[in-house]
């Protein structure tokens, strides 16, 4: 299939968004060093985080159908690139006292992430009708392609003994290339006329928003709270040494790359209600596997083939969303893609919970009980 410039360039924003998304991680320890603060204290950036995300992808949502498209795009992409600069700029200024100033530069870069989320979606799906499946799954495999280099990135800038900063600085000047480079470029305008906020606000009695909001929450719970806690778990109960440990991540992200474009070509001739099902059913068995993985190897193939299955999941749940809400995209996404935030913010966090009170293997169970959560609301839906 051939894109527009426009798709490709908005694929280009998926790659930089996950590449900043993925770069705090490597950075953690650094950071702690930086800002005098124990590195567990550092989960309060990922909730600032989201404390922005979810208000934005909310509220961006909808005023894509009011305001359009393109200035909301382009604002967006500038506040998150304000609030990468900003996190740089008070860690390498204010030093060990700049931690509060740190934790209100997430808020703004959360809320420009939000941005980005919502829009950059609906626009992909605008750009790609009457079929949006395998235009989603192809840029959002380069959101996969910049989590995957992201780690590469900063590791080699540590190992070089640059500061960590320059990470977010990097992050920030790629996103106004890119502003610059969607600036000349038309956008797609909104199919249909706004829709009263009390109307909009009137899809969350719609049991199919409901069930596509809580299919964003598991998937994103399930991805996050895995690759967050795979290496750990190889490390602590398998006794792997740190380097091989941290590959697991990596194997976890590259194969979803290629999970995202295998997908995308599927999703051109099935229905994405059978497609979810199988997939989600084909996450929650290799996500169990990982859990229960006897040595290095078999956790490796297990959290390999979970994001293998995982790949689509978010794009067709896009897919399932444009096509009974035609009308209504920037809403609906926005209403659904808050569960990016709510996913991201409780599952992993609980999942570290789980893990001090029952063991570690007992707390990677969670993404495979969220996966076969997911797998049994599809049937529903399969079946109608």
């Amino acid at each position: 299939m051939r894109f527009s410039r426009l798709t490709y360039s908005l694929a280009l924003v998926f790659l930089c968004y996950g590449a900043i998304v993925f770069a705090f991680g490597p950075c953690l320890t650094s950071m702690a060093d930086t800002f005098a603060v124990p590195v567990g204290r550092l989960g309060l950036i990922f909730t600032l985080y989201a404390v922005g995300l979810i208000p934005s992808v909310l509220l961006n949502g909808y005023l894509s159908e009011v305001m359009g498209r393109r200035w909301l795009q382009l604002g967006t992409m500038g506040l998150m690139a304000a609030g990468c600069a900003l996190f740089g700029v008070v860690a390498s200024v204010g030093g060990p006292s700049s931690f509060p100033a740190a934790l209100a530069a997430m808020v703004l870069l959360g809320y420009g992430a939000g941005g980005i989320e919502a829009v950059t979606n609906v626009l992909v799906t605008d750009d790609n009708q009457p079929s949006p499946a395998f235009a989603l799954n192809a840029t959002h495999a380069f959101f996969a392609i910049g989590a995957v280099l992201s780690p590469l990135a900063v590791s080699f800038l540590l190992r070089s003994g640059l500061p960590w900063e320059w990470v977010f600085f990097g992050g920030a000047a790629l996103l106004v290339v890119l502003i610059f480079v969607l600036l000349p470029q038309r956008m797609p305008r909104p199919a249909s006329d706004p829709v009263p906020p009390l109307a909009a606000v009137g899809l969350l009695r719609s049991p199919l928003v409901l069930l596509l909001l809580a299919a964003i929450t598991l998937y994103v719970g399930a991805e996050v709270g895995l690759s967050a806690w795979v290496s750990p778990l190889m490390e602590t109960v398998l006794g792997t040494r740190r380097d091989l440990a941290g590959l697991s991540v990596s194997v976890f992200w590259s194969l979803m790359i290629v999970g995202r474009f295998a997908v995308g070509a599927l999703s051109v001739k099935l229905r994405p209600a059978p497609l979810l099902f199988v997939l989600a059913l084909g996450s929650a068995l290799s996500s169990a596997g990982v859990a229960y993985a006897g040595s290095p190897a078999q956790c490796l193939v297990a959290t390999g083939l979970a994001g293998l299955f995982m790949s689509g999941i978010f794009a067709l749940v896009l897919v399932d969303a444009s096509r009974s809400f035609p009308e209504r995209i920037g809403s609906v996404y926005g209403i659904i893609m808050a569960g990016v935030g709510v996913g991201s913010l409780i599952i992993p966090a609980a999942m570290g919970w789980i893990s001090e009170a029952a063991g570690m293997r007992t707390a990677m169970l969670v993404p495979a009980g969220l996966m076969a959560a997911l797998a049994a609301g599809y049937i529903g839906r399969w079946s109608r």
